[in-house]
């Protein structure tokens, strides 16, 4: 039909919600769970941010932990950036499991180190620590989900 919108020019809500329910993308559930938390690192000062996520135990002068803090956040706020404007671009389903493969891996490795790291379990307040956990858990499940669905 010739009068057919073509998949490329589908409005975004269209072409990359999944299909089988009304749940946001996995993209949209990595920006959710990254852009405020990278704002913060760059931001706001660090014993600000030390006193609402860190339990007190860890050294409070660092200028080694601050720089990592603030290279987090830039690079969070630059993957955020590269997500977004991927998942505004993918018009095929190989760059969609590319795209979504990258994020259930990155969700992964971040619900792991939020279980497994010692600095985590020493330093960080434990409702911090769990709520991390299970939003990273359910950015993973969102992305492997889209991996496993067929479309």
């Amino acid at each position: 039909d010739i009068y057919q919108i073509p998949p490329c020019a589908q409005p975004q809500n269209q072409r990359n919600t999944p299909a089988s329910s009304n749940m946001i993308t996995p993209a949209q559930a990595f920006l959710l769970s990254t852009a405020g938390n990278s704002a913060m690192c760059v931001s706001l000062p660090r014993k600000q941010v030390t006193d609402i996520y860190l339990n007190g135990s860890q050294i409070q002068d660092n200028s080694e932990a601050d720089a990592g803090w603030r290279f987090f956040g830039l690079a969070g706020g630059a993957a955020c950036a590269a997500v977004y404007l991927a998942d505004k671009n993918i018009n095929n389903a190989d760059d969609r499991k590319i795209l979504n493969g990258a994020i259930a891996a990155n969700a992964i490795g971040n619900a792991a180190l939020f279980v497994q790291h010692k600095f985590m379990e020493d330093h960080v307040k434990p409702e911090l620590r769990w709520l991390n956990l299970g939003m990273q858990a359910g950015v993973a499940g969102l992305a492997v989900k889209a991996l496993l669905d067929k479309k």
